[in-house]
């Protein structure tokens, strides 16, 4: 993420906003996924069966990408949103 986790007066326990904490498990988990689909390619495997595999795969990683990406863009929005939130709250 491009923003460091900021602290806010309404959070819980004096954590970061829960929309930005579910972001960067949703983008830490899937940043998870990706590496494991990237270990998943078949190295000693040759054929049509491991080349319809790769080709699969390749799908899944780009897929995900876009996924990312739009994770990204949400988390950029919440931490504008918790910005707001956070002005409003110290009368700024």
């Amino acid at each position: 993420m491009d923003e460091a986790m900021q602290c806010f007066p309404g959070d819980s326990g004096g954590g970061v906003s829960e929309l930005r904490a579910g972001l960067a498990a949703a983008l830490a988990t899937l940043g998870q996924a990706q590496g494991e689909l990237r270990a998943a390619f078949p190295s000693a495997w040759t054929g049509t069966g491991a080349s319809a595999f790769t080709h699969a795969v390749l799908a899944i990683l780009h897929d995900s990408q876009a996924v990312d990406r739009a994770l990204r863009e949400a988390d950029r929005a919440a931490y504008l949103a918790d910005l707001e939130v956070d002005a409003r709250v110290s009368g700024t």
